[in-house]
């Protein structure tokens, strides 16, 4: 009983915010950099469970909010240095717009994506207890959703109708990204920004006819017309004038009716 207590007295002492720093925050930030970078040819199953660990210890020891911030400032970052070298290929295609320097912006933008979102799905498993205790209970969110949303948000939306104006000039071309590019290309799209992927169906007809996505693209679409169709009923209801706007509604009428000149 009393090693037991001894060690959730442990387990649940607050860090100082050295200790943070180098038993916690530190090594986890060198793991998450690997992860990102796609630098994980070393990485041992044991380093793995050491920053499960190491997360569930911060969550327990009260920095719950500061390990979520740091996450996603490390992740905010990351995402604008990927933004700084797409910007350089954007430059380069306004200064020479060439089908080679076209070609080079969009094959650099699906790797991005695909390796964030790579990323992504082995960093969220490491931080499933500060998920449950912290961002879904106090942000009615996931880390997953944050973090898929930061990329969304500097990224994609940033460059989406770069992105597709581009590939709709190479794709008859011999520069034009292989099926299989283009085809992960538009499946990660439409997983992290579905809204998109309705605004380009014609070229999801193209390349995903017959798949499941296409399907719940056109979906999507024929909920996205009838919700707009309920909302403009609705409105123009609402916008109907009431027994206390009547009086301004005819008193508009006759001003149409009778209008005046000023002198």
């Amino acid at each position: 009983m009393t090693e037991g207590y001894s060690f959730l007295q442990c387990l649940f002492n607050k860090y100082t915010e050295t200790e943070y720093l180098t038993e916690a925050w530190i090594p986890i930030n060198e793991i998450l950099k690997q992860f990102l970078q796609n630098s994980i040819e070393n990485f041992k199953p044991t380093s793995y469970q050491a920053i499960y660990c190491k997360v569930y210890k911060s969550t327990c020891k009260g920095y719950k909010e500061r390990l979520y911030n740091d996450l996603k400032n490390l992740i905010t970052e990351h995402c604008y240095n990927l933004k700084i070298q797409l910007d350089e290929n954007i430059k380069k295609i306004i200064d020479n717009c060439s089908n080679t320097h076209m070609n080079i912006f969009i094959l650099q933008f699906i790797d991005f994506l695909h390796q964030y979102h790579r990323a992504i799905q082995v960093i969220v498993p490491l931080f499933h207890y500060l998920d449950v205790s912290y961002v879904r209970p106090k942000m009615r969110s996931t880390i997953e959703h944050e973090l898929l949303f930061l990329y969304k948000t500097i990224i994609i939306e940033y460059y989406i109708n770069h992105v597709f104006a581009v590939l709709q000039r190479l794709i008859n071309t011999s520069d034009s990204p292989s099926m299989e590019r283009i085809d992960l290309l538009l499946h990660l799209m439409h997983d992290i920004t579905p809204e998109s992927a309705v605004k380009q169906r014609d070229l999801y007809r193209r390349y995903c006819n017959g798949e499941d996505v296409l399907n719940e693209i056109m979906f999507n679409e024929e909920d996205m017309i009838t919700s707009a169709s309920r909302t403009a009923s609705k409105r123009s209801v609402d916008d109907l004038p009431g027994e206390e706007d009547q009086p301004s509604a005819k008193r508009t009428m006759n001003m149409i009716k009778s209008p005046h000149t000023d002198n």
